[in-house]
């Protein structure tokens, strides 16, 4: 069965949008992009058809880092929890998302659940990989971090992580500790994204294994006029970033200087959601410490943030009212992370031969519908 879609606001790619297209899917795939409804050629009669009478139409979002919602946490789910967190996210729009291991884990944790993950395949939002934030972190930005977790870097504690899962696409490293660019050129040398956070690291103690920052800003040491910090190292534009951009972890006047000096195909917007997403307002225990969720904040007893309780969508909402164009958010929420870890081929633009995973707005960026593979899920 095909499907087409007529009267779409289309934002094709990073540079192309379509004001009143239309996208004919077949078997789970983009077939065609038309640029005007109108212009449409004649379809079999066997497809069918749905007037979008102009909804914005984007391609799915895809979150690099998140730890989990709904009160369920990727550090201690199992197969039926992975799949319950799979479809809120598909609900909210994120079609594609590595899941998150954190630091509190020991490395028997590390272990469990990396071989959990390994056989994992979702039903709903495609999970695309693992991101193990730790465990080789730096005890001086430790977040809600228990110090006696964070390790320094082992290569053969490393090699054993790679034995419980081929699914390893990224891991989060403070790259001053000694022993990190050892660790570094092996994961690099496995295809797996080198990230440096929760760190006190300068530019002097990066490599060409580098690949990016997890989270901007938040866990690392701030922007400096002398020591070149992994802040000042973001704004060289030679490595990618995260960004929480939910105007909480990162505030909107510091998203603008971003998004006015750091180039759009090195941002990606990430969630680091945790159990709090999409949980009422009150008391939860996360990552060990009591923490308090209050509209779009959950922040532990401590002082720290716990994460956000946000989605790609939400995030999008600010950075729109901060001036992005929607070409641009597709390149924050979802191209760049789809290139970034070598999965463009398949995803993260509206063209043809694509997986038609795609997700439908109106322009104020409200969600009103979901498909993946050109399926309701």
């Amino acid at each position: 069965m095909s499907l087409l879609l007529r009267h779409c606001h289309l934002v094709v790619d990073g540079n192309r949008e379509f004001l009143d297209g239309g996208l004919l899917i077949e078997d789970g795939r983009i077939k065609e992009v038309f640029p005007q409804s109108d212009r449409i050629r004649q379809i079999d009669e066997g497809c069918e058809e749905t007037d979008l009478g102009h909804l914005l139409v984007m391609p799915g979002f895809f979150d690099t880092h998140t730890h989990g919602c709904a009160g369920i946490s990727f550090d201690s789910a199992d197969e039926k929890g992975m799949d319950d967190v799979a479809y809120r996210f598909y609900l909210d729009g994120t079609t594609s998302f590595l899941a998150s291991l954190s630091y509190d884990l020991d490395v028997k944790g590390y272990e469990r659940q990396l071989r959990m993950l390994d056989r994992y395949e979702s039903p709903y939002a495609r999970f695309q990989g693992i991101h193990m934030e730790g465990p080789f972190l730096s005890k001086k930005h430790l977040g809600m971090g228990d110090p006696e977790r964070f390790l320094s870097p082992d290569i053969e504690m490393v090699h054993s992580f790679l034995s419980a899962s081929d699914k390893i696409r990224q891991m989060t490293i403070a790259y001053e500790l000694d022993g990190a660019k050892k660790v570094g050129l092996l994961l690099h040398e496995k295809g797996i994204k080198v990230m440096c956070g929760h760190s006190d690291a300068l530019l002097k103690d990066l490599d060409e294994n580098v690949d990016g920052f997890t989270h901007l800003f938040n866990a690392m040491r701030g922007l400096h006029h002398r020591d070149i910090t992994l802040v000042n190292c973001a704004f060289m534009n030679k490595w990618q970033v995260e960004l929480i951009a939910d105007g909480n972890h990162v505030d909107r006047n510091v998203l603008r200087l971003v998004l006015d000096h750091i180039d759009r195909d090195r941002i990606m917007v990430v969630t680091d959601s945790g159990i709090a997403r999409g949980l009422p307002d009150g008391e939860y225990e996360f990552l060990s410490k009591m923490c308090t969720k209050k509209g779009t904040t959950f922040i532990s007893h401590d002082g720290h943030f716990a994460g956000s309780v946000v989605s790609i969508n939400d995030e999008l909402k600010v950075l729109y009212e901060l001036g992005a164009k929607y070409t641009d958010l597709l390149m924050y929420s979802s191209y760049n992370a789809f290139r970034f870890y070598g999965l463009d081929k398949r995803f993260g633009t509206l063209e043809k031969g694509k997986f038609a995973d795609i997700v439908i707005m109106d322009d104020d960026l409200n969600i009103k519908d979901v498909l993946i593979g050109g399926e309701r899920k």
